[in-house]
């Protein structure tokens, strides 16, 4: 199951206080980023939970 991302929360990247830290640490290439905001490719989700442990803002979830 892929990973949601709520946008309310996330804002963009430049106002994410680890600057889309999600994004760098994905080791499948799930999370993006898309015209400053971060984008997920669900096929390619592993189901890691990494990017969900290490957002600032919480704005990550199990879809």
């Amino acid at each position: 199951m892929a990973v949601k991302i709520d946008p309310d929360a996330c804002g963009h990247i430049e106002n994410c206080p680890v600057q889309g830290l999600c994004v760098k640490i994905c080791e499948q290439g799930a999370l993006v980023e898309e015209n400053g905001d971060v984008a997920i490719i669900a096929e390619k989700c592993d189901d890691c939970d990494l990017c969900i442990q290490n957002c600032p803002n919480q704005a990550i979830s199990k879809a």
